[in-house]
Formats: structure tokens, C-alpha cells, sequence
């Protein structure tokens, strides 16, 4: 505690306190009267030009420049002919806006949100060119996301389950031909609980320890050797994708190896059945690879590599 009687004594530091004192006061005036409220709606409009839903429950201050949103619900706006996306909640997001940028006209800022069981943080930018709007680059590290609470059948059809770790990086996403970067999965106590992909029905399958990486260079994604060990089956995933600006046609070649385990096989009977019908796909360990080709939402599978 500084002393008082010390500092009346000394006219320079009066000359310092008192206008430090006074921008301490301007400071706390703002973050107690600035109206967070009208803000909140104002983002929600803004949002909704842009074609996307946005609700806030309710906005205060998150530190010096930063503000706090709870109860936030978002919606993205869908491509032209695309599927209507799912609404996304989060319990938590802090809004970290750069400043410099800002100054620059361009929109771009740090985030740290809570929800889906799990933390998140990193950054986002958004491209100023109106002839190709959207991210221009990704920056996320989430941490254990559930991924039962996440509404993964409706984006993908399936019901899931475990605790997810992420990290993407992705420095240039705009225009897709250009897009670069890292991303990387990590998972303890994964399975499906069901649902179907492409009309074929998914039985309840625990995936154990996933671990998986991809290397995005000049619009193409390669997928690195990505693993699921100690579940119903061993998988092995690897191959490409040359994205497009529409993700679902993006174009993939991905080779799939997976070893099922016999009691799994036994309480799936009709799997077992197909199994036992496609013996080209079946390799000398026991384990089956297929190839998967086409667009991401219509990807066309034969047996072997």
C-alpha cells in the first residue's frame, strides 16, 4: 500500500496521480454505464444481414477491451441448395476484437468459449473481399468437447459419444485453391451409438483411442495416418481430399483399413454375413480395406486400395 502522506509531499507524483486516477475513473465509468445490452442486439441484427441467427441471453465486460457473452445460440447460414445448419450453443464466449485491424476496416478477433461439456480457444478472421466473403483464416484449440451433447446427427447422421481434443490452424482459407494449414484430433473413449451414413444403418461401436492428423497445402487436405485402437475394431484412415468451395463436394480418395473383433462380428450378424461376401476387401491379417472416392456427400466405396 503506497503511502498517502508520502506522495502529498511530492509534487511530481501529484502532478502523475492525478491524471492516472482520472483515466482509472474513465475506465470504470465506461465499464459500468456502457450499454452491453444494445450492444448484444446490435450484433444480433448485424448477424442476421449476413444470413446468419445469432440470440444472446445477456453481454457484460470481459477485461479491459473485451466483452462476455452467456447463453449465446448461433446458427450459420447455409450454401444455396445445402441443408439448413444446426443451432450451436454456447454457455460462455469472450470476444477479444484487434484493434488494429479494426482501424484497417477489417474484422477479426480472439475468443475463448465454454459449452459442449468442454473449453475452446483461439482466433478468427474474416475476409474484406465481398466477392469472396467468409473465414479467411482459423486458429482453435477445444479441449473436452462431449461429444454426446454436440448435434452431430443432424451435420452427419451419426450419435457419438467420448471426449474429443482439437487443434486446427489453418493461416490461409480464402480463396479454397490457397488454403494451408494444420489440423489434429485426439480422443479417449470414442463410439457411435448409431445412426446411418449414406442409408446404411450404423450399429453401436466403441472406437476406443483415436488419434489423427491433416495437412492442408494448396486446397488439398491429406489426411496422415489416422488410428482408432482398443475398441469393437482397429482402423487405419489415410488418403486426400481436394477442397471446394462447397465442403459437402469437396473430393476425397480416402483408404480405410479396419480389423473388426470376432465378438463384435458375432453380435452383428448381418455385417458378419456381408463380410463374408466381399472377401476381395479381406486381407491376410483379417482385416478388410476399402477405398472411398467422390464428393464428401456422396462418397462411392470399392474393396482393396
Amino acid at each position: 500500500m503506497p503511502d498517502l502522506k508520502f506522495v502529498a509531499r511530492q509534487p511530481v507524483l501529484q502532478k502523475l496521480a492525478l491524471p492516472a486516477a482520472g483515466v482509472i475513473a474513465f475506465g470504470l465509468f465506461l465499464l459500468l454505464t456502457f450499454p452491453y445490452d444494445v450492444l448484444a442486439r446490435r450484433i444480433e441484427i448485424e448477424a442476421q444481414r449476413s444470413g446468419a441467427e445469432v440470440s444472446i441471453g445477456s453481454m457484460g465486460p470481459a477485461g479491459i477491451g473485451s466483452v462476455r457473452a452467456r447463453d449465446v445460440k448461433v446458427r450459420l447460414a447455409a450454401a444455396p441448395g445445402a441443408e439448413a445448419l444446426p443451432e450451436l450453443r454456447f454457455d460462455r464466449l469472450d470476444i477479444s476484437p484487434d484493434l488494429f485491424a479494426l482501424i484497417l476496416r477489417r474484422t477479426s478477433f480472439g475468443f475463448a468459449a465454454q459449452g459442449y461439456g468442454g473449453t475452446a480457444k483461439g482466433h478468427v478472421a474474416f475476409s474484406n473481399d465481398p466477392k469472396q466473403p467468409g473465414l479467411s483464416s482459423l486458429r482453435i484449440d477445444a479441449r473436452d468437447i462431449d461429444l454426446q451433447t454436440l448435434p452431430l446427427k443432424e451435420i452427419a447422421g451419426v450419435e457419438a459419444t467420448g471426449k474429443l481434443q482439437l487443434k486446427a490452424d489453418l493461416s490461409s482459407m480464402i480463396p479454397v485453391e490457397t488454403a494451408g494449414g494444420s489440423l489434429s484430433l485426439a480422443g479417449d473413449g470414442l463410439g457411435l451409438n448409431g445412426g446411418a451414413v449414406q442409408g446404411f444403418a450404423l450399429p453401436k461401436t466403441s472406437l476406443g483411442h483415436v488419434d489423427g492428423s491433416v495437412n492442408v497445402e494448396k486446397g488439398v487436405a491429406r489426411v496422415d495416418k489416422t488410428t482408432a485402437r482398443g475398441g469393437d475394431l482397429d482402423a487405419d484412415l489415410d488418403g486426400s481430399i481436394n477442397l471446394r468451395p462447397l465442403l459437402s463436394l469437396s473430393q476425397a480418395d480416402l483408404h480405410v483399413r479396419f480389423h473388426p473383433s470376432d465378438k463384435w462380428l458375432n453380435e452383428n450378424a448381418m455385417i458378419k454375413g456381408a463380410m463374408g461376401l466381399i472377401q476381395n476387401a479381406r486381407q491376410g491379417d483379417g482385416s478388410y480395406v476399402f477405398t472411398f472416392t467422390g464428393p464428401l456427400a456422396r462418397m462411392t466405396p470399392r474393396p482393396g486400395r
